[in-house]
């Protein structure tokens, strides 16, 4: 069966109302669903954010209205709450959430959440914030994108690699990629200066890769949105040593509380690539620093009683019929 062919038939489904009945018969379930960032021109920003992480302003929109207006948005406190069986919340429950911390979150999603009843919940990388820099991979798909050279020294591998044709670039940018995800603080940012000065192409400027302010973070806050931590510098938490981990989520909790004035008792995991992004010790450690609930990148629904340090998510796709029918999917406990 072809993808034109199967979406007919998702989209039968759908119309038929069948998918959900069915959920409305099972356990209930409550699906939180993953965003990035919302702009109105994706591609200008293919070689910087990645337009395959940007939902056009438009599709957003419409996303949230059928959120809104075919299903039940509930907050983070009472996703909370429902995970500890201490509270019922609606069939068709959703919530929505933010990775990364890019300014159109504040200037445009938060807006268009307000307008159709719906509390977010944003995360944010602190070490771009504060710096108003640009997160890693932002710089690396740049660099690999723009930059004229036909070779390039692999660090990771220790050898020379074409760089000519694209699929030698995406390849390389995996590579490249896998070795910033292992990485923290002054390591990670040495290894990107190391990477664009052998492309060379110069840094990113952050005003191509707008991130929020702290000011903007507050604002969020100040509108009825929960803010969480989303690391200092975005590693894989799978991947560094267990001193990293006890930096990236004490550090990006301690300077969200001193910005925020109240507990931050919630994060979510990076996951930039290689899995696992998560794993038993550092479920430990998030206990340890005072994490009360974490969110993963891993697809699925919540149920009562679910691990509140490896939450499950759902991504949105753009096309309307795949966004329903990864929610209906989810709802019935499939994995979409």
């Amino acid at each position: 069966m072809n993808s034109a062919t199967k979406l007919l038939v998702k989209s039968a489904l759908m119309r038929s109302r069948l998918t959900n009945v069915a959920a409305l018969a099972g356990e209930t379930r409550v699906v939180v669903v993953r965003y990035h960032a919302v702009l109105d021109d994706p591609e200008r920003y293919a070689d910087s954010i990645g337009s395959g992480i940007i939902h056009p302003t438009d599709t957003f929109r419409e996303h949230m209205e059928i959120l809104a207006r075919e299903y039940h948005p509930i907050t983070l406190e009472d996703l909370r709450l429902f995970i500890a069986g201490e509270k019922d919340v609606p069939r068709r429950s959703v919530l929505v959430t933010f990775d990364d911390g890019y300014a159109d979150n504040r200037e445009i999603a938060a807006p268009i959440l307000e307008q159709c009843g719906i509390s977010g919940v944003f995360y944010v990388g602190v070490g771009a914030i504060e710096d108003q820099g640009v997160p890693w991979f932002c710089r690396l798909r740049y660099v690999f994108s723009v930059s004229k050279k036909d070779t390039i020294f692999d660090f990771r591998e220790g050898r020379q690699r074409p760089f000519k044709e694209p699929s030698d670039r995406y390849a390389a940018f995996l590579s490249a990629s896998q070795r910033c995800a292992c990485l923290t603080r002054s390591k990670q940012d040495d290894a990107l200066r190391e990477i664009e000065q052998e492309l060379a192409v110069c840094p990113l400027q952050p005003k191509d890769c707008r991130m929020m302010t702290w000011e903007q973070v507050r604002e969020l806050r100040q509108r009825g949105h929960a803010v969480g931590s989303h690391t200092v510098t975005h590693p894989n938490l799978a991947r560094v040593s267990a001193e990293e981990v006890q930096y990236e989520l004490g550090e990006s909790k301690r300077r969200l509380e001193e910005v925020l004035g109240e507990p931050v008792i919630h994060f979510s995991y990076p996951s930039p690539i290689l899995q696992p992004h998560y794993t038993e010790q550092t479920m430990k450690a998030s206990a340890q620093i005072g994490y009360k609930i974490a969110f993963t990148c891993t697809s699925g629904a919540v149920q009562v009683k679910d691990e509140p340090l490896a939450i499950r998510r759902i991504s949105a796709p753009r096309d309307m019929t795949e966004f329903r029918w990864n929610l209906e999917m989810a709802f019935l406990g499939a994995k979409p």
